[in-house]
């Protein structure tokens, strides 16, 4: 009789390390931006080395650096498209001018355009 076949060890998947250094949206440093977490308050702090750039953003107990620099992108991109609006003219004077509206005959028209007086015509 044979041994017994040996069974192999599961081979542990090492969990992949998310960042807590990202790029900065405003000076464009790579790896200049440091996210802190403090649990204790529930606040992530977002902060550059390099220019005075500075966020805070609520966490919770799932949040990741990640997620306060998403948070951070997306106040950003808030704050833009706000600072557009704004800058653009309103609506109303973006438009073309419309052209004049012909002028209408006092007669009535049916609803392909020709005048009645014109549809008498006697049908076979």
């Amino acid at each position: 009789m044979g041994k017994r076949k040996s069974t192999r060890k599961a081979v542990k998947k090492e969990k992949e390390k998310l960042d807590t250094v990202f790029n900065c949206l405003f000076c464009n440093h790579e790896k200049s931006v440091t996210v802190k977490m403090d649990n204790e308050h529930k606040i992530g702090f977002i902060r550059c080395g390099v220019c005075p750039a500075t966020y805070q953003s609520p966490i919770n107990y799932l949040s990741a650096p990640i997620d306060v620099y998403c948070d951070w992108i997306d106040a950003c991109e808030e704050a833009n498209t706000k600072k557009r609006r704004a800058a653009s003219p309103p609506a109303d004077s973006r438009r073309r001018p419309s052209r004049p509206s012909p002028p209408r005959s006092s007669q009535p028209v049916d609803r392909f355009g020709v005048p009645d007086e014109l549809d008498d015509v006697e049908e076979y």
